[in-house]
């Protein structure tokens, strides 16, 4: 059992000293019945215990346990499946009639799941409305110490083009509320493209999400349909690195992960009808696989059938994807596409998912933490267990370098700490 002295949830605290542990991360392997110290936020030291211990303002007692990074979802959309569940409308007209104060605290409720479940940075990838303050306030809100949450990499919206996938113009359920404006904001062109950058730089975005192709949740729009020029995302890119900002494209065909790819998108999400050759490419410009793989499968038992129509398309070059990126060496990275088919909070299913499809404990501990951080451009900050890197840490009871499963189920994340807090503690 974990034994702690005088600690509560929430409870604010300058030092902590977690004894007897064994430390796993990417680089390191697992070092056994070390003690990590952690002030102020902060990764002091991790040490043996042949070594002086510290003094601390609290202490945790975590014989046999294994200590690793907290978990890091790049895929997120926090808004997405709270108001079908408590109003009963479609999510994409939940998300354009309700005020932006109820959805960020919708936003709020959702990411304080995902982070009882272990996952200590979250990257959300835009909601239904091109323009979405929540993930910026929510960030700023947490990193104020406002409320309580994991880490959010807020992209402010996404940038769409005329009839592309976002343009809620051609939702069919979206055209009947009287009170939309059709007119609602595209980017179109090089230059409306650098606009599109700038204006989310603008709004508070730590990066920019591009919808690269159609997509399977919307209505007017197919998965296979490309959506923006080469010369529009390189615009995109382009702006977007002068700014510092990561850029992450929606693809759901093979033509629009070629344009992207030859962009220099930072992060190719989804990665439907990735093959070999582009694969081979990607490893070469050090891009990124987020496969979100879970949510396909359960979109083909949507209750929708065009939704479930376009999922079946999806299928036959979603999973040939993963496989070409596992052969030709691309990053891969842990996404879940947290939509209507999945729920807050089971953000660990992937992880099964991911299992099915081939890969190993170690490269699935890999992608859900270091591989992600790179990826976010935040790998000396999270994603390793190192002096001077952000305490996001959490606790489980078995080695996840071998049972890797044991991740999937938040129930089994017996400690989280964010930013040197401790959040959860079982």
């Amino acid at each position: 059992m974990l034994r702690i002295t005088s600690l509560r949830p929430g409870d604010q605290m300058s030092s902590i000293l977690i004894k007897h542990v064994n430390v796993v991360d990417s680089i390191s392997g697992i070092q056994k019945d070390k003690n990590v110290f952690v002030e102020d936020g902060r990764i002091k030291a991790v040490f043996g215990n042949s070594e002086s211990m510290p003094q601390a303002d609290e202490c945790l007692e975590l014989q046999g346990k294994y200590l690793m990074p907290g978990l890091i979802d790049m895929h997120v959309h926090m808004t997405a499946e709270a108001g079908k569940d408590r109003t009963g409308m479609s999510g994409g007209i939940w998300r354009m009639c309700t005020p932006s104060p109820l959805k960020a605290m919708h936003f709020l409720h959702n990411a304080q799941k995902a982070m009882m479940s272990g996952f200590t940075t979250l990257r959300n990838c835009g909601h239904t409305t091109y323009y979405t303050p929540e993930d910026v306030a929510v960030r700023d809100a947490i990193n104020k110490e406002l409320v309580e949450g994991p880490n959010i990499v807020a992209c402010a919206g996404y940038i769409t083009m005329t009839a592309g996938h976002g343009d809620l113009s051609t939702n069919k359920n979206i055209r009947r509320l009287p009170e939309y404006n059709i007119g609602d904001r595209c980017f179109n062109g090089v230059w409306g493209c650098v606009e599109g950058v700038r204006e989310k730089v603008r709004h508070g975005a730590d990066f920019i999400k591009v919808m690269a192709s159609g997509g399977m949740g919307s209505s007017g729009d197919e998965p296979e349909w490309p959506n923006y020029t080469v010369e529009e995302l390189k615009a995109i890119v382009g702006e977007a690195h002068s700014l510092d900002k990561r850029t992450a494209a929606h693809t759901h065909s093979t033509e629009a992960s070629r344009r992207c790819i030859e962009a220099g998108i930072d992060t190719i999400e989804h990665g439907c009808g990735l093959n070999d050759e582009m694969c081979e490419k990607m490893a070469e410009k050090g891009l990124f696989l987020i496969p979100t793989m879970r949510v396909v499968n359960q979109l083909l038992e949507s209750n929708d059938p065009e939704e479930r129509k376009k999922a079946e398309k999806m299928a036959k070059i979603h999973d040939g994807a993963l496989y070409a990126a596992m052969r030709n060496g691309v990053k891969i990275g842990y996404g879940t596409d947290t939509i209507n088919a999945l729920k807050h909070g089971e953000n660990g299913l992937e992880i099964l998912s991911l299992q099915q499809y081939g890969m190993n404990s170690k490269q699935i501990f890999d992608a859900i933490t270091y591989v992600s951080a790179q990826a976010l451009g935040r790998e000396e900050k999270i994603g390793l267990i190192r002096e001077g890197m952000n305490a996001d840490l959490i606790a489980v009871d078995e080695n996840p370098l071998e049972k890797i499963e044991h991740l999937a189920y938040g129930d089994n994340i017996k400690l989280v700490i964010v930013n040197g807090k401790i959040v959860k503690n079982q």
